[in-house]
């Protein structure tokens, strides 16, 4: 089973990994959507005990991503953190710290969550609503009235496979001739069944690599 594979989208190359993110060779992008920074603030806030590991480790996986990959300029598709009050200052320093390991261009496309939000200047994040690149376009959302290729999040896209009395829901990549829909970066997330219609295809996130579905 491959960690990685290769998928030519309107005659470019993209690098899908299994850790959650998207690579773009020719423009030293990468892709990641719905990393929920600060969820764990959150959900402790509100009573569920839960330590900063899983935090943590998401920070450490997109570091490793990073350093894997010549990276320019890493592109986030919404939801970069769970909700503006959970910015500790603990969270900010973490976050900061990454961000000076981690140098290069940070460009976020908001979602919903991040919305009202006044990022640390610390971060150095470029805010963007619509982002375009060529006919690649980069949402947070899902827009089926655009043209043009789009990649986006907010849904958290599980495929759920049935065998037998047995059934896994796993996430996903949902791929399309139009689009492409990311799983959430953020291993303490939900999300959505994802039904593949004709032609589509889902790179489901296994711990030892992608495994491909086709319809």
């Amino acid at each position: 089973m491959e960690t990685s594979l290769l998928r030519t989208i309107q005659d470019e190359e993209f690098v899908f990994d299994c850790r959650r993110v998207i690579y773009w060779p020719r423009r030293k992008i990468m892709l990641a959507a719905d990393l929920h920074w600060g969820k764990t603030n959150y959900l402790r806030n509100h009573g569920i005990a839960i330590t900063d590991k899983v935090f943590e480790a998401d920070l450490d996986r997109l570091s490793r991503c990073l350093a894997d990959y010549e990276t320019t300029s890493l592109i986030v598709l919404g939801d970069l953190i769970h909700h503006e009050k959970s910015l500790s200052r603990g969270l900010i320093a973490k976050v900061a710290e990454f961000r000076e390991q981690n140098p290069c261009e940070l460009v976020l496309v908001k979602g919903n969550h991040d919305r009202y939000t006044d990022f640390p200047e610390s971060w150095g994040i470029v805010e963007e609503t619509d982002f375009q690149i060529g006919h690649f376009s980069f949402l947070h959302e899902h827009n089926p009235k655009l043209s043009g290729f789009q990649f986006s999040g907010h849904i958290h896209p599980m495929l759920r496979l049935r065998a037998g009395v047995d059934e896994l829901r796993l996430p996903s990549f949902i791929l399309d001739r139009e689009f492409c829909l990311l799983p959430a970066f953020s291993h303490l997330t939900g999300g959505q069944d994802i039904k593949l219609e004709k032609g589509q295809s889902a790179l489901v996130l296994l711990e030892e690599g992608l495994e491909v579905f086709e319809r």
